[in-house]
């Protein structure tokens, strides 16, 4: 089983009593899950305990069952999980590298990293370019961009190394209902086609429930299911 919660409680470090609670949360089947739920309610929190930020980057005290692709919560440092567990935050500025100068520079910079062959990382270009319609931005500048090219290009950048878990925290923020509605089309195919789950979270599941295997509302760090 891809991610699998049991019963599982999280403390933040410093939380002053607030905690993720009893969460049961299990993603097996390859496609698109999605998690609602407004400010304070743990969204955030919990999509980065997925992405392995916990123990290093995300302090606090875990108790109960937790697996991301049958590792335990906190066993691989994050920069072993980022392998195969990408998160896209609501920032999307924040998650470009800084040192590239294109945004074909920007999506490669993951997989050279994994000491790809030069085809191998052009493929993953190619494929992410297509997946987030960005191939009219190949030569841009990052720093150019605006909000959803932005929003764009970064998933195109987690589509490049390949996950097999992609967390999105309110990724679609700044593009159109249809460009979202386009996009989530596309990351439905691609994750049947790179056999990868897709967990989105969301504050309202209205535009993307239909395409979802399964949603659950998180509400004052309780998960329910839909």
């Amino acid at each position: 089983m891809a991610v699998a919660l049991n019963s599982l409680d999280f403390i933040p470090q410093g939380s002053q009593g607030w905690r993720l609670n009893n969460l049961n949360l299990h993603c097996a089947v390859p496609g698109l899950y999605g998690i609602s739920g407004g400010n304070g309610s743990g969204k955030t929190t919990l999509a980065q305990l997925l992405a392995g930020f916990y123990p290093d980057f995300l302090p606090g005290s875990l108790e109960g069952e937790g697996k991301v692709l049958d590792t335990v919560l906190g066993a691989r440092p994050l920069v072993e999980m980022a392998q195969q567990v990408q998160l896209i935050q609501q920032a999307p500025q924040l998650q470009l590298s800084g040192c590239t100068f294109s945004v074909e520079e920007e999506i490669a910079f993951g997989p050279e990293n994994l000491c790809l062959s030069e085809a191998q990382i052009m493929e993953r270009i190619d494929q992410a370019l297509s997946f987030t319609d960005c191939h009219a931005l190949r030569l841009r500048h990052p720093a150019a961009l605006s909000g959803g090219e932005t929003q764009r290009v970064v998933i195109a950048c987690a589509l490049a190394m390949r996950p097999k878990l992609l967390l999105l925290d309110e990724a679609f923020s700044r593009l159109t209902p249809q460009a979202t509605t386009t996009l989530l089309q596309r990351l439905a195919t691609y994750a049947h086609q790179q056999q990868c789950i897709i967990i989105l979270f969301e504050r309202s599941l209205a535009h993307i429930a239909a395409d979802c295997r399964q949603t659950w509302t998180l509400a004052e760090g309780t998960l329910s299911v839909c």
